[in-house]
């Protein structure tokens, strides 16, 4: 989580040295609930996360083509389509477009924090809980992927607008650095302004966003995971709302369980992002 910086000026990081004014890490010891025994089960639109069996047609070795042109086509060619599909189901949605997916393929013998925001080979989960998107981020992406004109028209055809992310292990379950959720509903005027910092990037000009949203501390907070989450599973979050009355942003992240077996395989993930617009 954010620990402020060194000089009390805004949050920057220079990926291509690991150059930044951003104080070290603390380890939080936390208390983690298991979303699989949560009473009642979330819901997306009204708690912000939840999780569903959802398998896919794609095999493992399919997935992990993504490096490639053609893996990347097929990712987007025949998943998207299934996430879309669900997505539309889950929300009632009256549209709703895949735009980007992130895999990641666990490199062992590393922290995450060891190579944190470098630019390298090495792939980790990422450590540091987060929400991907505030309003300017969500837009800046929205206006990118379809297009400034195409976008406004769309924010002025539906009453709403968001982000919704959706996570599946690739391979075996997960038992090494699970993705939580931080549920904030204990906070009953939480806002990104107060609770979220933002973090720029220098010397990265291909990097697909303005800045990233770091989460800053509080008590009331509850981390939630799922035990073992499988391949034939997903967790489905939101990222952004335009709505206010909502939950805005599911804050997430990578975390370290102290209960991992040591010969625990390494983690592999997908993570889609889509946009989705709503007319209720």
């Amino acid at each position: 989580m954010f620990d402020g910086t060194t000089d009390g000026r805004e949050a920057y990081l220079d990926p291509s040295t690991g150059a930044t004014n951003l104080n070290p890490k603390k380890v939080h010891h936390i208390q983690i609930h298991d979303i699989r025994t949560q009473d009642p089960p979330p819901q997306l639109l009204h708690d912000g996360y939840e999780t569903l069996h959802h398998p896919t047609s794609l095999t493992e070795a399919e997935f992990m083509t993504y490096r490639t042109p053609a893996g990347k086509q097929l990712i987007k060619d025949r998943y998207w389509p299934e996430l879309q599909s669900l997505i539309e189901q889950k929300t009632s949605a009256s549209k709703v477009i895949p735009w980007h997916f992130s895999l990641r393929n666990q490199t062992l013998g590393y922290h995450p924090d060891q190579i944190f925001f470098m630019k390298t080979d090495i792939s980790q989960p990422a450590s540091t809980l987060h929400i991907d998107n505030d309003h300017t981020t969500a837009l800046g992406h929205l206006q990118r992927e379809l297009g400034t004109e195409e976008a406004q028209r769309l924010i002025a055809t539906h009453k709403r607008w968001a982000i919704i992310n959706v996570w599946r292990p690739v391979g075996t379950p997960v038992q090494r650095w699970p993705l939580l959720v931080v549920d904030h509903a204990n906070i009953p005027d939480w806002n990104f302004a107060d609770h979220i910092a933002r973090v720029y990037r220098n010397n990265d000009p291909k990097y697909y966003k303005a800045h990233d949203n770091f989460l800053k501390p509080h008590p009331d907070y509850v981390y939630r995971y799922v035990s073992d989450l499988r391949p034939d599973e997903v967790m489905v979050f939101r990222d952004y709302d335009s709505r206010t009355d909502r939950v805005r942003g599911t804050p997430h992240g990578g975390f370290q369980d102290d209960n991992t077996p040591e010969e625990a395989p390494a983690r592999r993930s997908i993570e889609v992002r889509l946009f989705v617009f709503f007319d209720e």
